[in-house]
């Protein structure tokens, strides 16, 4: 009898509701059985067959040296679970996507660092703001040929979303860049020996209304049944 692929995702204990239901149905969709991880379960034992590191809150500076932000509430719970899976994912070979925060903490497990404002960061890198602005806004990013999101894409550009205000700054062992937008914000990445540990900072869970992005949900799934149909 056919066995949907269990997937794993990641979440705060009491926040991102949204984000995880329309990640949920994302997964849905693809043919998966999705599975909540939160940091009061006891989910080190939790068996899946794929990841999905979720958005959210920033990733708590002092994970790649650097100084916390004044009044900033962290979630260091969150934290060490995600920290947990990503480093477990990266090592196993397990089918992962993290998604805004998910590939920015996938970064600083492979010993990379985050920049903690994207505007300072970069010059025009000022997007605009607020909740019409993060759904209706869209801004170009060029992937690199032959990358695992060019497989998936079969595009060199795309338009996505932007809800980010951090981004990957020094790249971690072995990350490779898939896309960056033309102002140079690194927008996807890759791990060079993992099959499938793509980390993209847009959210395609709310761009499931078109094929392209409904189509990264469908590979990842197609890696954790370890078919591979996609690439």
């Amino acid at each position: 009898m056919y066995s949907k692929p269990t997937i794993g995702i990641t979440k705060p204990d009491n926040e991102d509701l949204f984000a995880f239901l329309a990640i949920w149905m994302s997964v849905k969709l693809a043919g998966g059985s999705p599975l909540v991880l939160t940091p009061s379960e006891d989910y080190k034992n939790a068996n899946i067959d794929g990841l999905i590191l979720g958005g959210g809150k920033d990733v708590f500076p002092g994970l790649y040296n650097q100084p916390a932000q004044g009044e900033y509430l962290y979630d260091h719970e969150r934290d060490d679970m995600e920290v947990f899976w990503a480093a477990r994912a990266r090592e196993q070979g397990l089918p992962t996507l993290g998604i805004c925060r998910g590939a920015q903490l996938m970064n600083v497990v492979a010993g990379g660092t985050l920049h903690k404002s994207v505007a300072e960061a970069y010059e025009n890198a000022r997007y605009p703001d607020g909740i019409l602005h993060h759904t209706f806004y869209r801004k170009k990013i060029f992937i690199e040929e032959k990358s695992l999101l060019h497989k998936i894409t079969q595009r060199r550009e795309l338009k996505v979303n932007s809800i980010h205000k951090q981004a990957i700054a020094e790249l971690g062992s072995d990350i490779h860049i898939n896309a960056t937008e033309q102002n140079g914000v690194i927008q996807a990445i890759t791990c060079t020996h993992h099959p499938f540990y793509l980390g993209i900072q847009f959210h395609p869970e709310f761009l499931i209304h078109r094929k392209i992005f409904r189509r990264m949900f469908e590979t990842l799934i197609s890696f954790a049944k370890g078919t591979n149909y996609a690439l």
